[in-house]
């Protein structure tokens, strides 16, 4: 499915003896479940040691310590999800230089000497869901509130400038960032202390990722009763309520499903058969509204 380019060979291994970490952001971020059954299952149907592993939360420092003990166990590949693509990309380099394959998905550190990149065009990705802000918003535009995860994490500062640019010129003004560092409880929190402040001084929301939306509706009750437009990226079963009640307009998933599978597949295949990537490897985009949330529910089931 991923065309060949020329990149940098590695001596081929023997199937049986391989070992690929897959490190997600963090343990407790629930958007990664997806990547981890779908990697679990690539693995089991390759034959391979798979390793799932990740600080409990988002933090930099501690992925870094992370990589450094997969370099210590010698593991043959490791795919990453960045948290910071600066704080992170001296330890990409040295486990590059100790023989290890890095690749990343998710998130990128594209000035590392990772192989590849498996994940959405998130600059892209932002910049539809700018368009669709314009749509919801018409010609007279208005103010928007961006809900992120972790401050400087590479594919969320993506998704903000692809947003930025597709609404420059526009009516719409971005008035605030507030981070929920990658955090459900922390997210929920932010999204309706906000909202409840300045519910007649905004008029839409744009969350980066679907954090404060894997909880029951009532839960979010400020944005429940909010007034304005609402966009997020990622389309959870958790999320699709929102969309069908009404209290999301629209959402933009990503497919974290070949993000997980696709990661192994290919790291397995460079090892195995000197195989090669682009450096970027776009996995798509979902768009789910009114129009198609019966067909992905039916699809995808629901939480709640």
């Amino acid at each position: 499915l991923i065309s060949a380019f020329l990149l940098p060979m590695v001596a081929a291994v023997e199937a049986a003896d391989v070992t690929i970490a897959m490190v997600p952001k963090a343990l407790d971020n629930p958007v990664f479940t997806t990547s981890r059954e779908a990697a679990r299952k690539a693995a089991d149907e390759l034959g391979i040691e798979l390793i799932w592993t990740a600080s409990q939360k988002a933090d930099a420092a501690e992925q870094v310590a992370v990589i450094e003990s997969l370099i210590q166990k010698k593991v043959d590949a490791i795919g990453i999800s960045v948290n910071d693509p600066t704080a992170l990309k001296d330890v990409i380099n040295k486990a590059v230089e100790a023989g290890i394959v890095v690749s990343t998905w998710d998130s990128d550190s594209p000035e590392s000497d990772r192989l590849f990149y498996l994940g959405t065009d998130n600059y892209a990705g932002g910049y539809k869901c700018g368009e669709i802000m314009i749509d919801l918003l018409g010609e007279e535009g208005g103010k928007v509130a961006i809900l992120t995860g972790v401050i400087g994490a590479f594919n969320l500062e993506e998704r903000i400038r692809g947003f930025k640019e597709a609404t420059e010129g526009t009516n719409i003004e971005v008035v605030d960032i507030l981070a929920g560092e990658d955090d459900i409880n922390k997210s929920v929190e932010v999204v309706n202390t906000y909202t409840l402040a300045n519910k007649d001084k905004f008029d839409a929301w744009f969350f980066d990722g679907g954090w404060p939306l894997f909880v029951p509706i009532d839960t979010l009750e400020p944005v429940k009763n909010f007034e304005g437009k609402v966009i997020s990226f990622d389309t959870f079963p958790p999320m699709l309520l929102f969309v069908k009640e009404g209290v999301v307009d629209v959402l933009v998933g990503q497919d974290f499903e070949q993000m997980g599978r696709g990661s192994v597949e290919m790291l397995y295949k460079v090892l195995t058969e000197d195989a090669e990537y682009p450096e970027f490897n776009d996995s798509g985009l979902e768009i789910v509204d009114s129009s198609n949330i019966d067909e992905v529910i039916d699809r995808k089931g629901t939480t709640w």
